[in-house]
């Protein structure tokens, strides 16, 4: 909520493919052959409380925390399905008022919901059952979360130094867009366990 830049950058880069099409050889080629799926805001509540210049991190549900309190809401970050608590409170908080409160279950808050089938909806799982199965090769698609702290290029796991599957490829692609913008590429956990 809190992160102002992220929409700006985003609706930036939707610019620069329209306005590149047919100008720009790459933005040309990503919009004849790749589908793009842009999501502006996915916490319109925070962002509201935020803009009223409380440094605002989580959603606005009054269930949690009380509901008149400036310390409400989850942190919808660390409410994903998967591998939500892994750590078993490291890098996320069970009480309430906390800022980094990871609500109730995994996917307790609407937010979350409703991105996690909006994602499951464009993206195929290809991987098998376990952690350790690596999606095939040939699968497409990339899901970028965009924040605007740290200048990071973050990559799986963040609930263990373990080397996703995949790994590599992913550590290659992040170290790739760390060159052009000039960000620290490191695997996720290296920031902290989440």
């Amino acid at each position: 909520a809190r992160e102002y830049t992220t929409a700006p950058l985003n609706l930036a880069f939707a610019r620069w493919l329209l306005d590149g099409y047919g100008v720009n050889a790459d933005a040309t080629w990503i919009l004849d052959y790749r589908e793009v799926h842009l999501m502006l805001q996915t916490n319109p509540d925070g962002r509201k409380k935020a803009e009223t210049g409380l440094s605002w991190r989580k959603n606005a549900n009054q269930n949690y925390c009380s509901a008149t309190s400036n310390s409400r809401g989850a942190d919808l970050n660390r409410n994903f399905t998967f591998k939500w608590d892994a750590t078993n409170g490291s890098g996320s908080s069970g009480s309430q008022c906390n800022s980094t409160y990871r609500g109730p279950a995994a996917a307790s808050e609407p937010e979350v919901q409703a991105l996690e089938d909006y994602v499951r909806s464009i993206f195929a799982d290809n991987r098998g059952e376990n952690d350790s199965d690596a999606a095939p090769d040939n699968t497409t698609g990339m899901h970028i979360d965009l924040h605007s702290y740290s200048e990071l290029v973050l990559w799986p796991w963040g609930a263990t130094n373990q080397v996703a599957p995949n790994g590599i490829a992913m550590q290659t692609l992040g170290r790739k867009f760390a060159n052009f913008n000039g960000y620290y590429p490191q695997q996720s956990v290296g920031l902290y366990a989440t």
